[in-house]
């Protein structure tokens, strides 16, 4: 069965004011709001400003220092026992090697944003780890891919590898998901998933005939909340839509063998020769 990941990535900032206490209720209800929508995996993101700052464009500071001082270990640890208590897979994506250190032993395996797959220092230590990863691969090069790859299978850890378009929303008219197939190609031996940008309901469901193993889709509570990535969110009566799609999608797909059914022998009679 596909795994349908639910990203509320930092969605739980609703207004510039929040305090720790609204970031881990919003956290929590969000989660509540993906186990409702039937929601596999819950994901959020992790930030350690000192590690970044160096790194990122400085018109993010602000950004991810906010986020760092919302998110104190308690806040993943918590997190984490939540969601588990209601039946889902808890998962981060660290944004630098201090931020996969901090949560490490919160995680069983690690989902790489896009925009690190040239953090080499990050992906050094993940491998190191020997953790299943997932890679999404938007505004990356295939050269920039493989390189990452090469780091990350370097102890042998298993690879998903995501694809992925890093526009925010993604038209629909840009997601080729064609890509898909190249990756099942090129990379038999990984899965293959899809981390969806797109207002688009119905993608996920023709990623997942193509061959897609993983869906992963943002989940907000307003899209027109504070912060980048709510406008690209699904709210939950979407995201539940989406699943249900993926899960007929499954039912439609069936298996690959060739099934001659009793009701198909109940007409040999009638039209065999």
């Amino acid at each position: 069965m596909v795994e349908v990941i639910c990203e509320i990535g930092k969605n739980w900032i609703i207004h510039p004011e929040t305090t720790k206490e609204e970031a881990l209720n919003n956290a929590k209800f969000l989660a509540l709001k993906a186990h409702e929508s039937m929601a596999d995996t819950l994901k959020t993101q992790c930030h350690v400003f000192s590690d970044e700052q160096n790194k990122r464009n400085e018109s993010r500071h602000e950004w991810i220092r906010a986020n760092e001082n919302l998110t104190p270990y308690e806040f993943y640890k918590e997190l984490k026992d939540y969601v588990e208590s209601l039946g889902m897979k808890f998962l981060v994506t660290p944004f630098s090697k201090l931020a996969a250190m901090k949560i490490n032993d919160l995680v069983d395996r690690w989902k790489i944003a896009s925009c690190d797959l040239t953090d080499y220092e990050l992906l050094r230590y993940v491998a190191e780890t020997k953790k299943p990863v997932i890679v999404s691969t938007g505004m990356s090069s295939m050269p920039e891919i493989m390189k990452a790859l090469d780091i990350l299978t370097s102890h042998g850890s298993k690879i998903t590898l995501m694809h992925c378009i890093s526009m925010y929303p993604t038209p629909e008219k840009k997601l080729n998901l064609n890509t898909i197939n190249f990756y099942k190609k090129g990379f038999p031996n990984f899965k293959i998933g899809f981390s969806d940008h797109s207002q688009s309901l119905f993608a996920p469901s023709l990623a997942v005939a193509m061959g897609a193993e993983i869906i992963e889709k943002h989940l907000t509570l307003d899209k027109g909340a504070y912060g980048p990535d709510h406008l690209t969110s699904l709210v939950p009566r979407e995201f539940k839509k989406m699943v249900q799609e993926i899960r007929r999608t499954e039912h439609i797909i069936g298996t690959e063998d060739k099934i001659l059914y009793e009701e198909e022998k109940l007409l040999w009679e009638t039209f065999r020769k």
